[in-house]
């Protein structure tokens, strides 16, 4: 009987041992794993963070050439403006384009015609 007893004990520490080397295994597996798992969300985490920041400094180069762009735009409408006014002076007739001349040469210019009289306000008002 002592030694169906001792076999058991031995049987039982036999079982124990390869129960605790299973717990162990399971347990450095789940060690790992979890370990993978925290490394995977610290990838996604970086890969998160460096996306928001390249679309952080996308957005300003896109602002900044939307600002850019209305410059131009609103060069563009001055210039036309003025292209406008080029050709309007540039099919005036004869008539039209002395009578242009000579209101550009008065105001301007301040030329005045000869035998003409001019009189300047030095009150300034």
């Amino acid at each position: 009987m002592k030694e169906d007893t001792k076999k058991k004990t031995k049987r039982s520490a036999k079982e124990r041992n390869a129960e605790d080397a299973a717990d162990n295994g399971e347990q450095k597996g789940f060690f790992s794993s979890r370990m993978a798992i925290v490394l995977l969300a610290l990838v996604g985490l970086a890969f998160v963070v460096y996306a928001l920041i390249t679309l952080s400094g996308i957005n300003s180069q896109i602002r900044e050439r939307r600002e850019q762009l209305n410059a131009i735009k609103d060069e563009i409408t001055v210039q036309e403006i003025k292209n406008d006014a080029m050709s309007k002076t540039y099919n005036l007739t004869d008539s039209e384009r002395s009578a242009y001349m000579e209101r550009l040469a008065r105001d301007e210019l301040d030329y005045v015609k000869e035998g003409e009289r001019v009189f300047v306000n030095v009150a300034g008002e």
